[in-house]
């Protein structure tokens, strides 16, 4: 009986090899798919931050520029379209001051094009301004 249990072993013994190998390169496989996973949610997440962090820094360069500039002309009766656009350029200005560099790059890299972002945020803000003083 030794014999044939002997010889069942070594009949099993290569088919299990090959199952531990299948096992351990799915295992692999299911660990660096999840860790991409993980990385994505985490970039996700981060670029985000960076993003939300930016269209904070372009209402304060709205609400800034307003304050400083575009109340007074109003009051003034003088914030012409020609005003209108230097106000504009002037918040632009002043939310490229204050972006951070890597809130920039996330911005570049979510959207592709940071200048129509900047621009729709800027319209976004003012509108919301707008808004809130009616």
């Amino acid at each position: 009986m030794n014999e044939v249990m002997t010889q069942i072993v070594t009949a099993c013994v290569p088919v299990l090899c090959l199952l531990i190998t299948a096992g351990g390169a799915y295992a692999v496989a299911l660990i660096r798919r999840g860790t991409a996973k993980i990385e994505k949610q985490i970039d996700n997440e981060l670029a985000s931050k960076y993003i939300d962090m930016a269209s904070e820094a372009v209402v304060q360069a709205v609400a800034y520029t307003s304050q400083v500039f575009a109340d007074s002309l109003k009051v003034d009766g003088a914030f012409t379209k020609e005003k209108q656009i230097e106000a504009f350029n002037m918040a632009k200005d002043k939310a490229l001051e204050i972006i951070s560099d890597t809130s920039l790059k996330a911005i570049n890299d979510v959207y592709g094009d940071l200048d129509a972002w900047l621009d729709t945020k800027i319209e976004q803000a003012c509108r919301e301004i707008k808004i809130e003083v009616e």
